[in-house]
């Protein structure tokens, strides 16, 4: 909570109450359940990501030093291997043409199991130079390529793919550069166009010169509250072709509101084929932004249920994703939040309505000491169901910690879910057990084995590439080609437990847009039935498991492969 003291402000404060909560949580997550467990091995040195995230501590307790960066996947060069797009930071004061640089890691891996990346920052042309807090890809002029969106604090950039491994600057001819103080961003396609559209969520109107002391329950110097600054608008872009975009939020009804955004997903929450948003705020309502002809949006989030928590508190909402986790037809959310407070599974009731079934699933008490932000559904062992990661790291001190390189110790371990039946039991990786301040996450399969690993940006700390080692069971993965988007893909004879195409979602990062279905131990070839965007469907297979599709749409039947 936050309140004013003569001339000093109070930042983040936990309340008294929750301590003995905090402490129960701890002895609940302290033990790891039997059973067979995903296995994960940390080897982003080894494999040539070379990265540390530069926040421009300078002793002031600057809000925006804590809230970066994320990071982003694509195969930018179209050689079937996903490479590593890390969002960069620097100092916040004085700002130069001699700036640590966004980096980009092209994929040069020979074999599963033996990551290998290359740093051609130099010579892509991408070194964007702004204090960097996200990213978000797309093709935005459909050529075959993903481009890229760089959500800073300060002008945003966007880079257009040319091929062969490079990139330029396209922000001014886009119309995309306003300063605000963005952090995610996510693309997706708002009228049926099949162009790419952009929504930008924004935080807070914080800057040096309005920069406020703040203190903790014990009198500490402390970051402060965003509650603190007035909440920023979002903005929403219209992809007019032509690498051209413009701003339609304050028309669209979304530029009416304001809010702390820090994280946002689109989807079809209400199934009605087209998409919409949600938007995670810091201590302001989320918002669920529901499409209404592609021109106008409606904010449903108090009604539907998911603008505040099932105790009607609203929370510090961070890192988000969707998916039909209990496939049952309809799409669910995952929300992580601050310490002491929970983070938050909404599970769609069906008729737009949406409850906090986060106890219920088992997700509640475990999260409860930390801070989370990267956060997403994956299926970590390839058994068919849905689990859950959370990137923690605190925005406040903790106590009896060193902070370290850092200005306040804030260091917290990362964490895993399995889903048991539908239910969540954490897991205790050792991998996941070193403390840093975790911020953005990225799903993505680096070795192509049909598992996803985990790519996590640190704040003021290395990039971590966790390699997923797990025995699990048989795979199918799926690569949508042309504009695919929003697609919905399901193994026949189901008809719900679906994923859809995107690379949203997370905390400030783009994912993988390629979809892998784990099997178990079913290894007979399967069927799959698509939806594309415009609401076409088509059939493919009888598709060989344990390896990777390239679907078409203009086939009907079959599919090309890849290896």
């Amino acid at each position: 909570m936050v309140g004013i003291t003569g001339a000093q402000v109070v930042g983040r404060g936990r309340p008294a109450m929750w301590w003995k909560a905090i402490m129960l949580a701890i002895l609940l997550v302290s033990a790891t359940p039997p059973g067979a467990e995903p296995r994960f091995v940390e080897v982003g040195a080894e494999a040539g990501l070379d990265f540390t995230h530069v926040n421009g501590m300078a002793g002031e307790l600057w809000l925006a030093e804590i809230m970066g960066a994320g990071v982003g996947v694509l195969d930018f060069d179209d050689d079937g291997l996903l490479d590593v797009w890390v969002v960069q930071g620097g100092p916040l004061r004085e700002r130069s043409a001699d700036l640590p640089c966004d980096h980009l890691f092209r994929n040069t891996t020979a074999a599963p199991g033996e990551l290998t990346f290359v740093d051609v920052t130099a010579e892509s042309g991408i070194c964007a130079s702004g204090y960097g807090m996200g990213i978000a890809t797309a093709d935005i002029d459909l050529d075959g390529d993903l481009d890229v969106f760089v959500a800073n604090f300060g002008p945003n950039q966007l880079f257009e793919n040319l091929g062969a491994g490079r990139f330029r600057d396209a922000t001014a001819d886009a119309g995309l550069r306003h300063d605000d103080w963005s952090v995610s961003a996510s693309f997706a396609d708002i009228d049926g166009d099949l162009l790419p559209d952009l929504y930008v969520a924004n935080y807070v109107d914080w800057s040096i010169a309005t920069h406020k002391v703040c203190r903790d329950d014990a009198g500490a110097p402390s970051y402060c509250s965003p509650e603190v600054y007035r909440p920023s608008v979002d903005r929403l872009y219209r992809n007019r072709g032509g690498f051209e975009f413009v701003e339609i939020g304050a028309g669209a009804g979304i530029g009416a509101t304001r809010g702390a955004g820090l994280g946002v997903v689109a989807h079809d929450f209400d199934g009605d084929r087209d998409i919409d948003f949600y938007v995670a705020n810091d201590m302001n309502e989320n918002r669920l932004w529901v499409n209404q002809d592609g021109t106008q949006f409606v904010d449903d989030a108090l009604l539907a249920g998911v603008a505040v928590n099932g105790d009607g508190n609203v929370e510090a909402s961070m890192g988000v994703d969707a998916e039909d986790f209990d496939r049952d037809c309809d799409i669910d959310i995952f929300v992580t939040h601050l310490a002491a407070q929970t983070n938050t599974l909404y599970v769609n009731e069906g008729d737009g309505w949406y409850a906090d079934r986060t106890a219920a699933h088992g997700a509640a008490a475990s999260s409860i000491p930390f801070t989370g932000f990267g956060t997403g559904w994956f299926d970590a062992d390839n058994d068919g169901d849905l689990d859950l990661f959370a990137a923690n790291g605190a925005v406040t001190a903790i106590a009896g910690q060193d902070p370290g390189a850092l200005d306040l110790p804030l260091r917290q371990r990362n964490q895993l879910w399995r889903n048991d039946g539908g239910r969540y039991v954490e897991v205790r990786i050792p991998a996941f057990e070193p403390a840093e301040v975790s911020r953005g996450t990225a799903f993505a399969d680096f070795d192509n084995d049909g598992d996803l690993d985990v790519l996590v940006t640190n704040n003021g700390g290395p990039a971590r590439l966790y390699r997923n080692d797990s025995t699990g069971g048989h795979w199918l993965g799926l690569d949508l080609a042309g504009p695919a988007a929003g697609s919905r893909v399901v193994l026949e004879p189901n008809t719900c437990g679906g994923r859809w195409v995107s690379t949203d979602g997370s905390y400030a990062s783009a994912n993988d847009s390629r979809i892998v279905f784990g099997l178990g131990t079913a290894g007979e070839p399967r069927r799959v039935r698509v939806r594309w965007p415009d609401g076409e469907e088509h059939v493919f297979g009888p598709l060989t498991v344990d390896r990777y599709h390239t679907l078409a749409r203009q086939v009907s039947s079959g599919a090309d492969s890849k290896p």
